[in-house]
């Protein structure tokens, strides 16, 4: 379905159609492709990777922003993440050096906006635009997720950048309270007051890829996600499904064990009884509000990236510990 859905001819060509956020539906279905082998230039689909990295490395900014799209800092990341995933997959030595720049200004722009001078709650973190004065724990994950994905591909980031993010998501942790509020992760640390699920998924997830051990609060928000079994939509998600489910998936498939293997058959069963016949998924009706603006291109490789995170084949999959 999404090798048939993209864009063939004209300005937009090798995107997926969407009402706000073409770039970020491209990168994820590109990424969708890599994480089940299909490479570049090769096979049924490598005219699909191609194309889609093409338009990705069009919409960069001079500023080397690639989340001008959307206005977004998510869109910026997510495009990072398909390019270093791409990286080294080409058979184009000139391609491969361009593709390598490109991720380098890519990088260089996530560590930077991280610099911004910001009140003393808010450092470490990142928010909406490269010049945001605030952070959330949302946005956070997925710039660290870029960096250790860029890690992985050779690219030098410093250790203070990973501590100083690192310092705050765990800002983020809330204790359960006498009122019988649960223990998990705020959405913004020093604002937000509730635990959510999304969010403490991230924050599990980036924990378990960057932290040597796991501590105390990765515990507890391991107890806490088990309380919100996968379901088609439901409150738990707040509007996004599959943004929600992205993160709780990752971080239980980092966490191994037990947790992975009661998570995993849900998630997996959910996906499956509520995709269309023809391969795509829609949004559960309480979510179309919130994400319609995505387009189908994004819900459908969205759901193809959860269920392929056991391949591995993405930087960001590899599992990166011991299992629990």
């Amino acid at each position: 379905w999404l090798a048939d859905a993209q864009i063939e001819d004209g300005a937009d060509a090798g995107s997926w159609e969407s009402p706000r956020y073409a770039s970020a539906a491209t990168g994820f279905a590109g990424l969708s492709f890599l994480a089940n082998g299909h490479l570049p230039g090769r096979g049924d689909y490598g005219r699909a990777v191609d194309g889609a990295m093409r338009y990705i490395q069009a919409q960069m900014t001079p500023e080397g922003y690639v989340g001008s799209q959307g206005d977004s800092m998510y869109v910026h990341a997510i495009c990072t993440l398909f390019g270093l995933s791409y990286l080294g997959m080409s058979e184009e030595p000139q391609r491969e050096r361009e593709l390598a720049e490109w991720c380098r200004r890519s990088i260089k722009l996530i560590v930077e906006a991280q610099q911004i001078r910001k009140r003393s709650s808010e450092q470490g973190g990142w928010r909406y635009t490269p010049y945001s004065v605030d952070s959330d724990l949302s946005v956070t994950s997925w710039q660290l997720l870029v960096l250790h994905s860029a890690r992985q591909c050779g690219y030098e980031v410093e250790d203070g950048v990973f501590e100083a993010a690192l310092k705050y998501v765990n800002r983020g942790f809330v204790e359960e309270d006498e009122e019988g509020g649960a223990a998990g992760f705020v959405y913004r640390p020093g604002v937000s007051k509730e635990p959510e699920p999304g969010v403490t998924g991230a924050a599990l997830f980036v924990k378990s890829l960057l932290e040597e051990e796991r501590d105390e609060r990765a515990g507890k928000a391991l107890d806490y996600l088990r309380g919100f079994p996968p379901a088609w939509g439901g409150r738990q998600y707040k509007g996004y499904f599959f943004f929600g489910s992205f993160y709780q998936a990752q971080g239980m498939f980092q966490i191994g064990g037990e947790s992975w293997e009661r998570y995993a058959p849900a998630i997996q069963r959910v996906l499956v009884d509520n995709q269309s016949g023809d391969g795509h998924w829609e949004f559960p009706a309480d979510n179309k509000v919130q994400s319609r603006l995505a387009g189908l291109g994004y819900s459908t490789a969205m759901g193809v990236l959860i269920l392929s995170l056991e391949k591995q084949y993405l930087p960001m999959y590899q599992r990166q510990k011991r299992l629990y």
